[in-house]
């Protein structure tokens, strides 16, 4: 019988939560997260201290919040679309990094803040 590693086992579980939150447009489960964590469950929120443990377990993996970028963050990408998903300035779209967090003075200026990409423009 072979041990395993349950720091990758429990880290491969939780990116397989974060894959299902953005690639499932819909389900009870969701609405249920939804009601948990606030509207915003594509997107970790920041204030993780007073989220629950899966929550920020989940952040961890995902580099989002206070956390540094994770490995499951730098191994998918966004595709744009019609752009109402992807929030223009909060989201990782362009680079390694949000608009937000490389143009911060930019951001606080902005008047889309908060928007998504086709909220925007085209």
């Amino acid at each position: 019988m072979e041990v395993k590693e349950t720091r990758n086992l429990n880290s491969a579980l939780l990116a397989k939560w974060k894959w299902r939150i953005l690639s499932d447009a819909g389900g009870k489960w969701k609405e249920i997260l939804i009601s948990i964590y606030g509207s915003e469950t594509d997107r970790i929120q920041v204030g993780l201290k007073y989220q629950s443990w899966w929550w920020r377990d989940l952040a961890k993996v995902c580099g989002e919040g206070d956390q540094e970028e994770g490995w499951f963050c730098k191994a998918t990408g966004w595709k744009i679309g019609d752009g109402s998903i992807i929030k223009l300035w909060e989201d990782v779209w362009l680079q390694i990094s949000s608009l937000k967090s490389m143009f911060p003075r930019l951001y606080s200026l902005s008047l889309d803040q908060g928007k998504t990409m086709g909220e925007v423009g085209t």
